[in-house]
């Protein structure tokens, strides 16, 4: 009789941890068609095919609710599609869901910046550059100072280019806007140092391009400026830039 309980109490053990393995696995597969969705997703956004990007991003969203990456890039998409509410909503439950993404961090601190809220953007990008894993600070260091600019605070705007070059002092970005910050402030000379370091590792666009021109017509450099304007009409004709040059000629 004793045989025989043993033997039930085996067989009942064996099918809860069988039932208990096949739950794990399935949960574990779940999780890995969402990520995998979550990739696909992530790849049409960056490629700008929005209609795919949420197909697969919702689907990842269906199949894990608490994947902070699929809650990341679907915020950045419904940013794209101009839904701010539920962008906002997305950002924060990634956020809650992996608070020290600092790339997460960097993303949601532009969200905000382009909701004209600044001091929270900045809180954002300084939470990321805290983070001694962070790969690029200089991009977080970059936006704070482009917030700040928008702001009217270009003494801030000013110290955040300046740690973003000291993180990596040929940093693009930061090199273009230190120009422009001096030609802002009409210090022709200075600007067209930044200007000089940015060509050397920045590429063209019209922006770049643009300001290489009114730098160096008030630096009296007649033929860089005009290299640099003919450039901006070849290569970027359709750009505001150059429709603004073409409506003072």
């Amino acid at each position: 009789m004793k045989k025989i309980i043993h033997s039930r109490h085996f067989i009942i053990t064996f099918l809860c941890s069988l039932a208990l393995l096949t739950a794990c696995t399935g949960q574990v597969k779940t999780k890995e068609a969402s990520n995998y969705n979550a990739e696909l997703g992530i790849r049409y956004l960056q490629k700008g095919r929005l209609k795919l990007a949420h197909e697969k991003l919702t689907k990842a969203l269906e199949e894990n609710p608490d994947s902070a990456k699929s809650n990341h890039y679907f915020a950045l998409l419904q940013q794209k599609l101009g839904d701010n509410k539920k962008a906002a909503a997305y950002f924060q439950k990634a956020i809650k869901l992996d608070p020290k993404n600092s790339e997460l961090r960097n993303n949601y601190g532009s969200f905000l910046c382009k909701l004209d809220k600044p001091q929270l953007a900045v809180q954002q990008f300084l939470i990321a550059v805290k983070d001694p894993l962070y790969e690029t600070p200089e991009f977080a260091y970059n936006n704070a100072g482009v917030c700040m600019r928008k702001a009217n605070n270009h003494a801030q705007a000013e110290r955040y280019f300046r740690l973003a070059l000291k993180k990596k002092a040929s940093f693009p970005p930061a090199l273009l806007e230190m120009a422009q910050l001096y030609y802002d402030k009409r210090n022709y000379a200075k600007a067209q140092a930044f200007m000089l370091r940015y060509e050397s590792v920045g590429k063209s666009s019209p922006k770049a391009l643009q300001l290489c021109n009114i730098i160096n017509q008030k630096m009296h450099d007649p033929d860089k400026a005009n290299r640099c304007k003919a450039t901006l009409l070849r290569l970027f004709p359709e750009s505001k830039e150059a429709q603004q040059l073409n409506e003072s000629l």
